[in-house]
């Protein structure tokens, strides 16, 4: 049996690669000819789509957009809740490590950089949802850990998370579910 919150992560995953796979195979100059090898963007919208070497729009859901999860989803200040998806994200992401995860680590796991990590991990301590601690492995390092009241907000959101997938997977039987994440594994190597 697929678990909702892996078809849903596999699906988030999905135009990265493709992206991914558009940058790989234009070279060091790119399909376009320009410095670094991104392919050139085409159509409307601000570039994220329509280009030959773009993935085509999302094949479900907003037209052009995968469609709109609640806040705890999603990584950006772009939505209307701001810098709140991240620290929603953040905690959901420390919670499944609960002997704590170095910033670093989380970083790369929220698919953010160093210096917004480190900004918003400031103001979840600030807010009382984290703590910073010696590693035990190693007395330099620090790890984060969620405080009682971050715990209870992680909960929360997962919470939140499972009711929206359950949602969004609803109109798929257990053997369409399974057949979309196997194409999706196959899609995404």
């Amino acid at each position: 049996m697929v678990k909702n919150s892996e078809l849903f992560r596999k699906l988030m995953m999905f135009p990265k690669v493709v992206s991914m796979a558009a940058f790989k195979a234009g070279g060091p100059e790119g399909p376009g000819g320009g410095k670094g090898g991104f392919p050139p963007c085409h159509g409307p919208g601000p570039g994220f789509h329509g280009g030959p070497h773009m993935p085509p729009p999302f094949p479900f859901g907003g037209g052009d957009r995968p469609p709109m999860p609640p806040h705890g989803f999603g990584k950006g200040p772009g939505g209307p809740m701001g810098h709140m998806v991240n620290r929603e994200r953040m905690l959901a992401i420390i919670s499944e490590y609960p002997d704590g995860i170095r910033q670093k680590e989380l970083a790369e796991r929220a698919g953010i950089n160093a210096s917004t990590t480190s900004e918003l991990v400031s103001k979840l301590e600030d807010d009382g949802y984290l703590v910073r601690t010696i590693d035990e492995n190693d007395r330099r390092a620090t790890v984060l850990k969620l405080t009682e009241m971050g715990a209870v907000r992680a909960e929360e959101i997962s919470s939140e998370r499972e009711a929206f997938m359950e949602g969004y997977f609803s109109r798929l039987t257990e053997d369409e579910k399974q057949t979309l994440s196997d194409l999706l594994d196959k899609l995404i190597g």
